[in-house]
C-alpha cells in the first residue's frame, strides 16, 4: 500500500512524500522520523493506494 505523508512547515509551502507500507503504524513511525530532516512542525499521513 501507499501512504502519502505530508510536511508542514513554518516558513514554506507543504512538502509531499510517498512511502510504501503495510502497516498504518509504520506510516507514522516514518513520518515522526523524518519531521526533522523536513524541518516540519507537523505532519498528516493519507493512504494512497
Amino acid at each position: 500500500m501507499l501512504a502519502r505523508i505530508v510536511y508542514y512547515r513554518t516558513d514554506s509551502l507543504p512538502e509531499e512524500v510517498i512511502v510504501v507500507t503495510n502497516d498504518p503504524g509504520k506510516a507514522e513511525e516514518i513520518a515522526r522520523k523524518k519531521m526533522r530532516d523536513f524541518r516540519a512542525v507537523d505532519y498528516e499521513v493519507e493512504w494512497v493506494a
